[in-house]
């Protein structure tokens, strides 16, 4: 088994596909699930509102932007080289980690905001090979300011923007005024909007004041939901090890590329701590970086009887959440 999903053949990609949408099938059946509005900001009510006369399409639009953000996953690697070859495993432990969750599979604004997160990391890795002024840190600030509009808290991501300014652009100060410039590009643009169309220029006030307020509520988690996270955790932290351990190995870009991947999932990990209530929807942004970890794993372990274990542990992990979670509808 997990001979086959680390082949580069065009099959294998049908195959993650497929396995995506049974994870999906007990929601995509149902007529009406109602999007998840909660930490969702004014795009993407303007969205859920320009779709409530068809609530039925919503769960389909959910599906379609999870197997994107899982198709730009194998894009990153590709493009990046963060694993040696060519693979779909990216793509595979993002379904299979998000497939885990049954109660996240809904039209999440959380889900939007991971697909911007991704292009904004693209472009963080991107100005590794470039050792002189990198505009790249303007654009990827872009995004993450466009995410905000989606999701709240995605501003702490800017934290990995300087982050990287910090230990691998030193002396180029300039970029840290490309980055807020490009925070609040996004931002302007909201304002000249509200000020010109909808005359209400006051509307960002409550914007902000949305984005940067926090509920302090206990997580609503389910059985399964609790099970699958603890089984994550373990294959992890045991994945993350082996990481660890040959991470000295690779070249200093792919090292860098790493080492931001852990800090997006160190600060995704302080927004669940800091604010409870956002999960289980923050897994979209959890799944991302440790969908690599996972991945790196599987791909690199020397023992194909270790690496499918793992990936058997992931599949019965999934497969054991949805017959809880559909259990308690029987």
């Amino acid at each position: 088994m997990l001979r086959f999903f680390r082949s580069s053949n065009a099959s294998v990609l049908v195959v993650i596909v497929l396995l995506g949408g049974l994870t999906w099938l007990h929601a995509l059946l149902q007529p009406e699930i109602p999007p998840d509005n909660r930490y969702g900001t004014f795009l993407f009510r303007a969205t859920t509102d320009w779709l409530k006369n068809v609530p039925s399409i919503t769960v389909w639009i959910g599906f379609a932007l999870t197997l994107t953000v899982a198709g730009m996953l194998i894009t990153v690697n590709n493009k990046l080289h963060l694993i040696d070859k060519m693979s779909y495993l990216p793509g595979l432990c993002y379904l299979m980690l998000i497939g885990g969750v049954p109660t996240i599979h809904l039209y999440n604004p959380a889900v939007i905001a991971t697909g911007l997160l991704i292009v904004g990391f693209m472009q963080l890795i991107e100005s590794f090979d470039n050792e002189r002024l990198s505009y790249r840190y303007f654009t990827a600030p872009i995004f993450i300011a466009a995410a905000c509009f989606f999701y709240r808290y995605m501003y702490i991501y800017m934290l990995a923007v300087w982050f990287a300014c910090l230990f691998y652009r030193p002396g180029y100060w300039r970029e840290w005024v490309f980055s807020v410039l490009g925070f609040a590009l996004p931002v302007f643009f909201a304002f000249c909007w509200f000020f010109l169309v909808k005359d209400d220029p006051t509307f960002l006030t409550v914007f902000f004041k949305e984005i940067f307020s926090a509920e302090h509520l206990s997580p609503n988690l389910s059985v399964s939901t609790v099970i699958f996270f603890g089984l994550a955790v373990i294959l992890i932290i045991v994945t993350f090890g082996h990481l660890m351990r040959y991470i000295g190995s690779k070249k200093i870009v792919i090292r860098n590329g790493y080492y931001c991947i852990i800090l997006i999932a160190i600060i995704t990990l302080a927004l669940s701590v800091i604010v409870p209530d956002t999960l289980p929807a923050t897994w979209y942004l959890t799944a991302f970086p440790f969908s690599f970890v996972l991945s790196h794993y599987l791909a690199t372990v020397r023992s194909v009887r270790w690496g499918t274990i793992v990936l058997t542990l992931l599949f019965i992990g999934v497969i054991t959440a949805q017959m809880i979670y559909l259990g308690q509808f029987f």
